[in-house]
């Protein structure tokens, strides 16, 4: 006794939807992993681009502050060459000046300059020109004048003066 109307037939555990959804299901998990991994791998070299990125930035900064240092040396050195340069252009004029100072009648064989001390070498015909013409202008700029004269044989003088200053603190030192 048959209680079905059709001839049986053989039945498979997955029909065509399902082997479709299956199909869709594993291709579409197969595509999530793919995608995971993608995104995994690209977040880690954008990782590395960042952690290289912040090296960059430190050693650049590093090369900031360097780079102020460096300029804060150099603008310390031009200073101070400005100050020399200064100095020197006083000391230029003052030594001008002092041969300005100098009258027609003494003739000068040698000038020593120290820091705070000149001392003059020369010939005179007398002592009173060496001390109207030129030690009374010394005497203006010099706080300690000592002047020694030596005869020659035809009647003039060898002078040695030496001139100080003492407790000036215009002087660069």
């Amino acid at each position: 006794m048959s209680y079905s109307f059709i001839k049986p037939r053989k039945k498979y555990l997955l029909e065509g939807d399902s082997k479709f959804w299956l199909l869709f299901l594993v291709t579409s998990m197969f595509i999530l992993i793919t995608f995971t991994i993608f995104l995994k791998i690209k977040t880690s070299s954008l990782d590395e681009v960042a952690n290289l990125a912040q090296k960059k930035e430190i050693e650049a900064k590093d090369a900031i502050i360097n780079l102020n240092k460096k300029i804060e040396f150099i603008n310390l050195q031009k200073d101070k060459a400005n100050v020399i340069y200064s100095s020197n252009l006083l000391l230029r004029d003052s030594i001008k000046n002092l041969f300005d100072l100098i009258p027609d009648q003494i003739t000068l064989s040698r000038v020593e300059m120290q820091k705070r001390e000149l001392i003059i070498h020369g010939l005179t015909p007398s002592k009173d020109i060496y001390n109207f013409l030129l030690l009374a202008q010394l005497k203006s700029i010099f706080t300690k004048n000592d002047t020694t004269f030596y005869m020659l044989e035809n009647g003039w003088f060898r002078f040695v003066s030496v001139n100080k200053i003492e407790n000036f603190d215009g002087v660069i030192e």
